[in-house]
């Protein structure tokens, strides 16, 4: 369906740029929305040690990024099915409201609680924008534009990533961190008002089967069990793991017995899917295990000024993307597989040597380059597995492997999060006894512990760094199974 054929029915001239007159509220729309998800994604990592120091509840703060990552992998499949029942119009509005509004509120939040209750609705709305975001470039452009619009997205992705730091640098150190949430406001009113009329109207969307909610709600009980059995090792952690492993067998069952079920069975159990996927899942957990909480290193272990604790998420952002693009030039002569073990064998020696970096206080240049080595790994071995999935995955199938796919990814994330938050603070709390100091540091406040807080930080933080090596080591067990040459089902 062209953009003609969406808007107005009418025929039109043929656009010869995403930035066409005929498409430009479109990209207005698409790009301000992929801009405010990137910006939202590395600034708030960046301000949370002033968010610790201002809310409390330090031994919470994982969580602020956790219960994002946690409702946004989710959302994202179940999104998949939403739109082609209500249509992307309609979907797009609820993702940006949603998105955005629960952004703003959060600049309000007045305690740690009510700050994790507020990302886990962004983060809901987040994974609404992404799936919207890929159906709209696929309805809205045509077919010569298509691949310009998706490199579009990520060269804003990529401009972002090298200017967040540098704005949530300037709202830290001359406004607070509140700003970096007040930004959602203007942001998601300029993509609202640009893409509120010219979105593909629901009447002409192929209706779909019915959303299977049930497994949805499992989808959601297995991630969050999962997250509460790491965050914190104590004997509820067994009652946790027990929840998982149950609703994660129910899951598993339904995936096979029902006709449309959230995500199919194969993709759960079978090579090279399901492989392929624990893979990438496992090298992204380890990568961001000390990837969550490098900020919190940078200003409470290192005492860094707000400036360098603002751009310390530059170095593994920038790795990511140098990584992805070397791995699209790599993949011109070499197999997908090789490119994938390739960025294995960059991000497991690169979170050692943080670790290392971290636990002799070597300076910020040895282990920002490091977190480089982190990204550049991760880029090419997620860059090559997406175009390896794409490769055993027909034509009909796509867009169901791609979701499952990155429901996997996003676990990732969300698990690195928690068990580099429950290494960290376990080491702090061990060390100092109440894991509250951490925030009295941050806000400049202890005189007489700080040192030793600090060096609890660091000491939690190469720790969060070795465990993050180990987990992404046990991906190569499972990359074992995918094997280079497989064709399309």
């Amino acid at each position: 369906m062209s953009y003609a054929a969406a808007v107005t029915s009418r025929p039109v001239a043929t656009p010869t740029s995403v930035l066409s007159k005929e498409l430009l509220p479109a990209s207005i729309a698409i790009f301000v929305t992929v801009a405010l998800a990137a910006f939202e994604g590395l600034a708030v990592a960046a301000a949370l040690p002033e968010v610790a120091a201002d809310l409390g509840s330090v031994a919470l703060l994982p969580w602020v990024i956790t219960s994002f990552l946690l409702t946004s992998g989710v959302a994202t499949i179940v999104s998949g099915r939403l739109i082609d029942t209500i249509g992307v119009k309609t979907m797009f509005r609820v993702a940006v409201i949603v998105f955005a509004g629960a952004g703003v509120l959060a600049a309000f939040a007045p305690s740690m609680r009510v700050m994790i209750g507020l990302r886990a609705i962004q983060g809901a709305g987040s994974g609404m924008v992404i799936a919207v975001g890929l159906a709209a470039v696929s309805l809205i452009y045509p077919p010569h534009l298509t691949g310009r619009a998706f490199a579009a997205n990520s060269t804003v992705w990529g401009v972002m990533g090298v200017g967040s730091p540098a704005i949530a640098a300037v709202m830290l150190t001359q406004l607070d961190w509140r700003w970096i949430f007040l930004i959602n406001l203007p942001l998601g009113l300029i993509s609202l008002i640009a893409g509120w009329r010219v979105m593909p109207p629901e009447q002409e969307l192929t209706a779909s089967q019915p959303m299977d909610y049930i497994g949805a709600g499992l989808a959601l009980v297995f991630s969050a069990a999962v997250l509460f059995a790491v965050n914190d090792l104590q004997w509820i952690s067994i009652v946790w793991l027990t929840v998982a492993v149950v609703s994660g067998y129910v899951f598993y069952r339904r995936a096979g017995s029902r006709a449309a079920p959230l995500v199919e069975r194969r993709y759960l159990a079978s090579a090279p899917f399901a492989p392929l996927a624990f893979a990438i899942s496992l090298l992204i957990t380890g990568a961001f295990a000390p990837n969550a909480f490098v900020p919190l290193y940078v200003s409470a272990g290192r005492l860094a000024s707000e400036a360098t604790t603002a751009w310390s998420v530059l170095f593994f952002t920038v790795g990511w993307t140098a990584g992805a693009n070397l791995s699209s030039r790599l993949l011109d002569s070499r197999s997908e597989i090789t490119v994938v073990r390739l960025g294995f064998a960059t991000t497991i020696p690169s979170l050692v040597l943080t670790a290392v970096a971290a636990a002799l206080s070597s300076t910020l240049v040895v282990l920002f380059a490091a977190l480089f080595g982190v990204g550049v790994g991760i880029g090419l071995a997620t860059n090559a597995s997406l175009t390896l999935l794409r490769d055993v995955s027909s034509p009909r199938e796509i867009g169901r492997s791609t979701a499952a796919h990155q429901f996997f990814r996003n676990q990732g994330f969300a698990f690195g999060s928690a068990i580099g938050g429950a290494a960290l603070f376990a080491i702090v709390a061990a060390t100092v006894g109440d894991p509250e100091l951490v925030r009295e540091v941050l806000a400049g406040e202890a005189i007489t512990t700080g040192g030793t807080v600090s060096a609890a930080v660091e000491s939690g933080f190469a720790l969060s760094a070795a465990i993050g090596a180990g987990i992404s080591t046990l991906g190569l067990v499972a990359l074992k199974r995918v094997q280079p040459g497989v064709g399309a089902q």
